[in-house]
């Protein structure tokens, strides 16, 4: 289980977080959406509770550590879940009726193959650290192959920043957990 991991199976209180998961799952409420394809992290049983709460039924969740999947295991009673020891690069990325939550554990400069795979109704997490907000953004649409047409600073219902590239409509958001970590949601 990686440090990340560990710390979070020990640190269940993770109120910022759960606010910013429901912030980015509203933009995709309406899209008639009943599948999940993703990273669940060591709180399965808590992630799979959240996301049928959404109405989401099915659940096709990856995590390429055998530690963490042994943990994932030992924890999960819910039915319609189809855990999987492979890396979630492997999954298809265009299935539809499918929300790809992919909450990475590292930064967005090893993961650049992921951010150009999944093209649509996503959200990615990484952590910032060691690399800023600002190089975050700038490798996250270069991985994309997209330039920013437009981009709206928002503060509510939280502080955000919109954007409009040649390929979609983005939300970013930076937030605090064990470390600091920052999302995008591509919506449109």
């Amino acid at each position: 289980m990686s440090n990340y991991a560990r710390t979070i199976a020990h640190n269940p209180d993770r109120k910022r977080k759960k606010e910013v998961r429901d912030f980015l799952f509203s933009f995709f409420a309406d899209m008639q959406l009943n599948k999940i394809v993703g990273l669940a992290g060591p709180h399965i049983e808590d992630y799979i509770t959240y996301c049928k709460s959404k109405g989401y039924t099915e659940f096709e969740i990856y995590e390429k550590d055998g530690i963490t999947a042994l943990h994932q295991l030992s924890r999960l009673s819910h039915e319609g879940v189809h855990l999987k020891l492979k890396d979630v690069s492997t999954a298809n990325p265009d299935e539809c009726g499918t929300l790809y939550d992919l909450d990475y554990c590292g930064t967005i400069k090893y993961l650049k193959d992921h951010v150009a795979k999944f093209k649509d109704r996503f959200i990615m997490t990484f952590c910032v650290r060691k690399f800023s907000t600002q190089d975050t953004v700038k490798t996250f649409f270069n991985a994309r192959g997209e330039t920013i047409i437009e981009q709206q600073e928002n503060k509510k219902p939280m502080k955000y920043t919109e954007y409009l590239t040649d390929g979609g409509i983005y939300i970013h958001l930076t937030y605090r957990d064990t470390m600091p970590m920052c999302c995008f949601a591509k919506i449109a």
